[in-house]
């Protein structure tokens, strides 16, 4: 590649542009509602509702099938890191830590539907931060209410004053416990949504290296297809499960500090 197709490739990727939370919007009471977000949410349910119904008529317990089986595996596997962490009393976890990571993985699967358009048609709706935040505030309150239920309010109240500080600084702890309650659901959905969302950007910038020529060959569009393609499984296959897993087990992690009987 000669200079001016080097200089040519760096301009069109330095003019590409990045931008962060572009949905089809619309307004309603008094609300701004992401429509994309919305329907693609919609469609990861009504996959997960057809995996369900799959499942049930396909559920033999004498003869089980290999789709059954792969499901028995998944519970299974919850249930003995539940299991580990909490003890049989977070038994009622599993439904929901399969719950999360079922869904969360269908959502991140839409990632195969990304084109890197401004607007994605049917992109991941774990790409906005808003699903991801939903989903870890959701997570943290059935905390909070699980370690009310577990320790009674003195018990919960003694839990974010009494330490990590001697009592007398109650005021100290209660403060420092306070800022680590609200980074949780914070970092538990940026962490979800950054690496969903990069992966919209990563082809936003392969794309752009449509603009790489040596002489009259078109050699970018012959890059922009083997990289995108690369990116996409990567992406697809191993990204977005593995976010859906650390996500399930996050959530049963905070569940097991939540639910313990004493302070470690």
């Amino acid at each position: 590649m000669g200079l001016p197709g080097a200089f040519l490739m760096l301009r069109s990727m330095l003019a590409v542009n990045i931008t962060v939370g572009t949905h089809l919007t619309a307004k309603f009471g008094g609300l701004t509602w992401d429509l994309d977000t919305m329907w693609t949410t919609g469609a990861a349910l009504v996959v997960v509702v057809l995996m369900v119904v799959l499942l049930h008529r396909k559920s033999n317990p004498l003869a089980p099938s290999k789709y059954q089986l792969v499901w028995e595996m998944g519970v299974d596997t919850v249930t003995r890191q539940v299991d580990g962490s909490i003890g049989p009393r977070g038994r009622k976890v599993i439904p929901l830590a399969l719950a999360l990571f079922i869904f969360i993985l269908v959502a991140n699967f839409f990632e195969i539907f990304d084109i890197g358009a401004k607007v994605e048609a049917l992109g991941p709706p774990t790409a906005d931060v808003n699903l991801p935040l939903a989903m870890a505030v959701f997570v943290i309150v059935g905390v909070h209410i699980s370690s009310i239920r577990t320790r009674g309010i003195g018990g919960y109240l003694r839990h974010y004053f009494g330490q990590p500080f001697p009592k007398a600084l109650f005021l100290f702890n209660g403060f420092i416990n306070m800022v680590e309650e609200i980074a949780k659901p914070v970092t538990l959905a940026l962490r979800l949504f950054g690496n969903l969302f990069s992966g919209g950007l990563m082809l936003t910038l392969i794309a752009a290296l449509g603009a790489w020529k040596l002489g009259s060959a078109p050699l970018g569009d012959i890059w922009v297809v083997v990289l995108g393609v690369v990116w996409k499984l990567f992406d697809v296959f191993l990204i977005g499960p593995i976010q859906a897993f650390i996500f399930a087990l996050l959530a049963i992690l905070y569940y097991d500090t939540a639910m313990a009987t004493t302070d470690h």
